[in-house]
């Protein structure tokens, strides 16, 4: 019989040594001996009893050397009913695939030989899987026992590359094996190669035009236009955070002008400066426009992601963590309105009503802008993924690409403009004119959101305590990490830069 150590055959049958594995102790054959008595080890087949795979197969055939199936899951379902070993053409398979546990894959085979039989390949070729962009080449499963499973048996994969694509999704992963609950999972004399993380992604703007503007103040009535000329009546502006309303003009009368009503409501801080109603003509010469409004503080940008300790471990990959979103800016407050003037016959005359003109209300204030969303985290690039499993690799070589850039923040939109005061009443023959409204305050700007954390690249992932087995004849070279969102424009709200490693655990 063929001897074998890790799929590479031995110059006798049965031979046993340090290095070698007697195929009688590692396959499952037809007989006690079944060896090729030719002594070439490039040449020696696998002649023993198993499931057959080739890409020009068929799974409507029984899987046998000359009659191989043409799919993983046809192979693995005529294996685990025979209790057999999988043979896999050192051909290249588009798809991704998933193992059950306790399955032998061995793979690098010259499934072409002229002879019949499937010798490793000459030129040392293995069997890829290269399934295409945002998709995961091999996965293997203890499909029986999930989550917490109690079956021990070990997935063997030998001579096989595992070629994760870049990631072209926003804060998609590159992952080239993923082990998940329950598997034991060992991987020989083979090549696993992840792709780039793809950068995160952008949060979303408050806005691209300003926030809801104020309304504008009504405008006062002209003098001598009714015994009591009414000044400009309020006007509101309904936002998010709540009613901005200018004040109501000051009345005209005979006698006296009254005074313009304040803003509503007024501002905690600066309520003596912003807001209030103009002071009516009475004994004084003239009367007073109304105050301003106070505008909307603008809104906190959110903070950027962490990388130190925002990093779990799940079946999908790692998961970073996004910006935080801005705050939105706070509405503007109302101008007070502005006060009327006297009116009487000196002015008016016999014949005509008596009032003086009336003062404009003041303009509502303008609404807060909406805040930025925060920025995605960038995608990882990762080998081998370990999540409620065990590893063990040896003289195998693992290579990562870079982590993704995580997204950047959304910009904060502008907040609205307040609107301008109504203008105060026109007089008449000599009268004072009645004064106009403040106009409202300006809306705050929405905060920018926080950056998202950068992407990982590393060549083995696992959970705390799982930590898997990379024997010292196996290789790994990873990437670099990708920046926090945020980062290159040197945003103060950047998010953290990822993290790369040959080995990194994660908390689940």
């Amino acid at each position: 019989m063929a001897s074998w150590y890790f799929g590479i055959a031995a110059a006798g049958c049965g031979t046993e040594s340090e290095t070698w594995e007697p195929c009688e102790e590692t396959l499952t054959c037809t007989s006690a001996v079944v060896c090729n008595a030719d002594p070439g080890i490039p040449d020696r087949p696998v002649d023993c009893d198993g499931v057959y795979l080739r890409t020009d197969g068929r799974d409507d055939r029984p899987g046998t050397r000359d009659k191989p199936v043409a799919s993983f899951a046809r192979a693995f379902d005529l294996a685990r009913d025979r209790g057999m070993r999988v043979y896999v053409c050192a051909d290249t398979f588009n798809v991704e695939v998933r193992v059950p546990s306790g399955m032998e894959v061995w793979g690098g085979l010259d499934c072409r030989d002229p002879r019949g039989h499937w010798p490793l390949h000459p030129l040392g070729e293995l069997t890829t899987i290269d399934p295409g962009p945002n998709l995961i080449p091999l996965t293997v499963a203890d499909e029986q026992a999930e989550p917490v499973p109690e079956r021990t048996s070990t997935t063997t994969i030998t001579r096989m590359r595992l070629n994760a694509q870049d990631a072209t999704v926003p804060g998609g992963s590159s992952i080239a094996l993923r082990a998940l609950s329950g598997a034991t999972v060992e991987v020989r004399l083979s090549e696993i190669m992840a792709g780039n993380g793809a950068d995160g992604l952008t949060g979303a703007d408050g806005g691209a035009e300003p926030a809801q503007a104020g309304a504008p103040g009504i405008p006062g009535a002209m003098a001598c236009s009714d015994d009591m000329v009414e000044g400009g009546q309020r006007v509101t502006t309904s936002c998010d955070d709540g009613v901005s309303s200018g004040g109501i003009g000051g009345v005209g009368t005979k006698g006296f002008g009254g005074d313009g009503e304040d803003g509503n409501p007024l501002p905690m801080t600066d309520s003596i400066s912003y807001g209030l109603g103009g002071a009516g003509q009475r004994d004084t010469p003239a009367c007073m426009g109304g105050n301003e409004g106070l505008s909307g503080s603008d809104g906190t940008n959110g903070n950027g992601a962490i990388a130190q300790g925002g990093v779990r471990i799940t079946a999908a990959g790692l998961e970073g963590l996004a910006g935080a979103d801005g705050k939105p800016g706070q509405h503007g407050y109302g101008g007070g309105g502005g006060g009327g003037s006297r009116g009487g016959a000196m002015f008016c005359g016999a014949g005509l009503a008596q009032g003086g003109a009336s003062g404009g209300s003041g303009g509502a204030g303008g609404c807060g802008g909406k805040p930025g969303k925060g920025g995605g985290p960038g995608g990882s690039s990762i080998g081998i993924l370990s999540y409620h499993a065990s590893v063990r690799a040896s003289r195998t070589s693992v290579a990562t690409g870079r982590g993704g850039n995580g997204g950047r923040g959304g910009n904060g939109q502008y907040g609205g403009v307040g609107g301008y005061g109504g203008a105060g009443g026109a007089n008449r023959a000599g009268s004072q004119p009645a004064c106009r409204g403040g106009d409202g305050g300006k809306g705050g700007n929405g905060g920018r959101g926080g950056g998202g954390v950068g992407g990982h690249s590393i060549g083995v992932a696992y959970m705390i305590g799982e930590a898997p087995f990379v024997d010292p004849d196996s290789t790994i070279h990873v990437g670099v990490a990708g920046k926090g969102g945020g980062m290159a424009d040197l945003d103060a709200n950047a998010g953290d830069p990822g993290t790369w490693g040959l080995e990194s655990g994660f908390e689940d």
